[in-house]
């Protein structure tokens, strides 16, 4: 861990994105990482993020939230430093296995995911910033600065809202599911349209009535996610391409997972019966 006593108070720019705003006392602007365990690592060097840009934005929605200037400054400005421990581990991005072809559990993003990960505490809206909503805002704010291509980041941050809308569990979870029905139809009726437009798929409904249908659905549905509207559209529009891949890795990855075990029952076996037999 950095040592406050050795005197290192100097921020280096983080040298993966020397200009995205990220500093850290690490020797060259580097982090370092120690592996605890199969998937958590502890960083040894604290690490802030420092973009005036990013910070009015956080800043202002702080206040309009009811904290008084100084109380949203400070909220900012600990939400936005790392200070590293053992009792703070990471797993850097939570990805699942599985989504690893879109993106891996590190990268330009690594930072704003330990970062985001700081924020979103075990009780809703209970972390620095005081809002899930608006630490999964300052996430992506955070991703672009370090160079995170906008679609990606867009998707992660989607991703990141449905994580906190389902967490905080009530009305807001039920909206979510029933979003999820509402994606689930109009996908459905993108699929058929196109089959029967251009497939010759049977149909009972004019095809254009569909991709209608298909059209409206992400807009009339986008009320659902209240201010993270922004999150319904990206989500629809990435579905229809990230889900099906998905799908197939996840399958993918169960077919593995039962040959991994059944290859490990199998050694097991032979194991125990060669011991049974050098005994005769």
């Amino acid at each position: 861990m950095t040592d406050p006593a050795s005197g290192n108070d100097t921020w280096n720019p983080w040298r993966v994105a020397p200009d995205s705003g990220f500093e850290t006392r690490g020797p060259n602007g580097r982090v370092g990482l120690i592996q605890k365990d199969d998937k958590n690592f502890v960083v040894t060097d604290e690490f802030r993020f420092s973009q005036p840009a990013v910070e009015k934005d956080i800043v202002s929605r702080l206040r309009k939230d009811g904290k008084s200037p100084e109380e949203a400054q400070r909220a900012y400005d600990d939400a936005r430093t790392f200070t590293p421990t053992e009792e703070n581990p990471t797993d850097m991005a939570s990805i699942p296995p599985f989504m690893r072809w879109f993106e891996n559990s590190y990268g330009k993003h690594t930072l704003a995911a330990i970062i985001h990960d700081e924020l979103i505490v075990d009780g809703p809206n209970t972390g620095a910033l005081g809002s899930d909503t608006l630490a999964d805002r300052f996430f992506r704010k955070m991703m672009q600065s370090a160079g995170v291509p906008w679609l990606k980041r867009w998707i992660m941050w989607a991703a990141v809202a449905m994580r906190s809308r389902w967490a905080a569990e009530g009305v807001t979870r039920l909206k979510l599911i029933a979003w999820g029905v509402v994606a689930v139809v109009g996908i459905a009726a993108f699929v058929n349209a196109v089959g029967a437009a251009f497939l010759d798929w049977g149909h009972l409904v004019d095809p254009w009535w569909l991709l209608g249908i298909a059209v409206v659905l992400p807009f009339a549905s986008a009320v659902l996610w209240g201010k993270q509207y922004g999150a319904s559209f990206v989500a629809a529009a990435a579905a229809l391409w990230i889900l099906p891949a998905a799908i197939f890795a996840a399958l993918g990855y169960v077919a593995y997972w039962i040959l991994e075990r059944l290859a490990s029952a199998i050694g097991w076996l032979w194991a125990k019966m060669t011991r049974l037999t050098r005994r005769r």
